[in-house]
């Protein structure tokens, strides 16, 4: 069974415009080979089941999985379980050169299922459906936000460190919403469940800095913008990013700046 759509214009953004989107529940031994592939770009995500595709050598894939095909590349797969399968499409429009955002065709990518992902397709067959005013713009932005979430979840995932995103982004966004509180090391280690030295080793690996240093950096930032924006008196622009004292926030702003706090506000100010 497939719930699909279809555009009724080539409208869309930068030359990429959607033709058909659809959700399909496939039974075991659904079939499909084209060995001719189609005229437009196509994008298949696996939601739920393992697919066998046919390409250079046989591979099987589990949900979350995803694979682009160019105009008139072969297309065969085949839904290997006895439980129903599902899956999403797309069939777009494209430049010719077009890049698909840094992934190869004719390849599968693997990664963790994703309800973001689904909700998007269904929107965007929603939209076919309905056809309301300037559809075809946002089915193509559609497209292009589940490129770009599929793309983040390959770097995330294939990083060494990947697993830990989403706790280290939890830190960051922390930081950056509360930059004048001083939690320990301890403290934000204990946010992520981990020790003190696994934050470290992680957050150092994903970021490239400490985590105190990357929040110091957080609060200088916002220091900056005081020094211009404001008259208010030197120590008390640093008391009030986070500093515990006027020669830590001093001597951090020029190590980073490469002048003082005073200097920076004559010069930014000219």
């Amino acid at each position: 069974m497939i719930f699909n759509a279809y555009q009724d214009t080539k409208k869309g953004i930068s030359g990429v415009s959607i033709v058909s989107s659809g959700h399909i529940f496939a039974q075991k031994g659904r079939k499909i080979s084209r060995p001719k592939g189609r005229s437009d770009y196509l994008l298949f995500y696996v939601a739920k089941g393992k697919e066998l595709f046919f390409l250079k050598n046989e591979t099987v894939v589990d949900a979350g999985a995803f694979i682009f095909f160019r105009p008139f590349e072969k297309e065969e797969h085949k839904h290997m379980e006895n439980e129903t399968g599902e899956f999403y499409y797309v069939r777009f429009n494209a430049p010719e050169d077009f890049d698909l955002l840094g992934f190869e065709s004719s390849t599968v990518y693997h990664t963790k299922p994703s309800t973001k992902v689904r909700d998007i397709f269904e929107e965007m067959i929603s939209e076919l459906q309905t056809k309301q005013p300037a559809y075809e713009m946002l089915c193509a932005a559609k497209l292009f936000n589940i490129i770009s979430l599929l793309r983040r979840k390959t770097e995330k995932e294939s990083a060494p460190q990947g697993r830990y995103f989403d706790k280290i982004s939890f830190v960051i966004q922390k930081m950056n919403k509360e930059y004048q509180k001083s939690y320990t090391l301890d403290e934000y280690a204990t946010m992520c469940n981990m020790s003190k030295f696994h934050f470290l080793r992680v957050f150092k690996g994903i970021t490239g800095t400490s985590p105190l240093a990357y929040r110091n950096n957080i609060r200088l930032d916002h220091a900056k913008e005081l020094l211009i924006d404001t008259n208010n008196p030197i120590n008390e622009i640093g008391r009030s990013v986070g500093f515990s004292s006027d020669t830590y926030f001093c001597d951090a702003f020029k190590a980073e700046v490469g002048m003082s706090p005073g200097q920076y506000r004559k010069t930014a100010k000219k």
